[in-house]
């Protein structure tokens, strides 16, 4: 078998002038692709922050294209990081598009519900009241915005 034959073109033989093989270099775009698909995998696992899954995913991207260089192909990393980085923004704009639409469609009663459960559960958690912290119960909040949406 010829070692000396680069048969693998993400690994490059650096030979000196004597014509030894020397030491090897990674391809220049290797280490980018490895950082836009970290980046991806972080919008995935910070997606309960909202907006941190937005900044990892479009760094993903970016540093997946800039990791193909002029003319080359895209490294496996790279399209890793960009399929992760757009599931990772995906899923944030699923999950709160449900959550606006579960909003916008419920009941004023049931919204009014919601409010006093979250005020309890406030209550429940830090000691005091949601009311005596803000001045106003998560209650009346909803049943204003019921009042102002109609229902």
């Amino acid at each position: 078998m010829d070692y000396n034959n680069n048969s693998n073109p993400y690994v490059q033989q650096n030979h000196d002038h004597s014509g030894q093989a020397g030491q090897f270099i990674r391809n220049p775009g290797q280490t980018m692709a490895t950082v836009s698909m970290v980046l991806g995998v972080l919008s995935i696992f910070s997606m309960l922050t909202v907006y941190i899954p937005f900044f990892f995913g479009s760094l993903a991207i970016l540093f997946a294209i800039l990791s193909t260089g002029y003319g080359k192909k895209m490294l496996a990393t790279a399209k890793i990081g960009i399929g992760t980085g757009i599931g990772g923004m995906a899923v944030v704009i699923a999950v709160m598009g449900t959550l606006v639409m579960t909003i916008l469609s419920s009941s004023g009663d049931s919204l009014t519900s919601f409010g006093r459960q979250m005020d309890q559960q406030f209550e429940n958690q830090t000691g005091q009241s949601f009311e005596d912290i803000f001045g106003q119960s998560y209650e009346d909040i909803m049943k204003e915005y019921a009042e102002m949406m109609g229902k």
